[in-house]
């Protein structure tokens, strides 16, 4: 019973450990220093795709507590998590997700992901273009709508009772350059809806024929 209760703490400490580290923090305390599975602590960084310097970041933590990373265990650990991290289809999912590709992978699997990356920033982009396009039709409409309604107003005020004629030359004259900047507004809307079917298209081609 003793021992038991004996190691209880140990192992909620090495859980904790565990825990801040897959939550991707770099920095580590005395007890994360004393208990840290070096091995465990590279894999994950591998899996991360973080760069080697990362090690640099605990050796000096650990200094600070007379601890020194084993740095063989690190680096097989890292390489064994790179292996992972560099598969192509997680390369699709970190360009299509719009993340910055990181040169960490070893040259055997370097060629592989970066096909997937690139597959992947390519989907990216393209929705990316769709979703401005379709921002920037909503945009040129609400301007649209808001002269139309100034049109209106300004229609209603022509007729108004007891308007002058100089007033009356004024507001025609502002109508006229409303409907206009109404006619340009509505022939860029229809330029930009044509550019949305491309897009669109486009995304849908890199959508049904994506190898990833």
């Amino acid at each position: 019973m003793t021992e038991r209760c004996k190691c209880k703490p140990t192992i909620t400490l090495a859980i904790l450990a565990a825990l801040v580290l897959l939550q991707g923090c770099a920095s580590l305390d005395k007890d994360e220093c004393m208990l840290a599975d070096w091995r465990l602590i590279g894999y994950q960084d591998g899996v991360a795709g973080r760069s080697a310097a990362r090690v640099g970041e605990y050796r000096e933590d650990c200094a600070k507590h007379a601890v020194v990373p084993d740095l063989d265990a690190y680096r097989a650990g890292r390489q064994q998590g790179l292996q992972q991290y560099c598969k192509a289809s997680n390369g699709f999912r970190l360009g299509n997700a719009g993340q910055a590709l990181a040169v960490v992978c070893p040259t055997a699997l370097e060629d592989d992901f970066r096909d997937g990356y690139n597959a992947g920033r390519e989907r990216y982009l393209a929705r990316s273009a769709v979703n401005k396009t379709h921002s920037h039709i909503n945009q040129r409409k609400q301007r649209l709508s808001g002269l139309e309604d100034d049109r209106t107003q300004k229609l209603a005020a022509l007729v108004a009772d007891g308007i002058k004629s100089d007033q009356r030359v004024m507001i025609l004259y502002e109508l006229t350059e409303l409907q206009q900047e109404m006619n340009s507004v509505e022939a860029e809307i229809l330029e930009l809806e044509d550019e949305l079917v491309a897009q669109q298209s486009r995304l849908d081609y890199l959508s049904r024929n994506s190898a990833y």
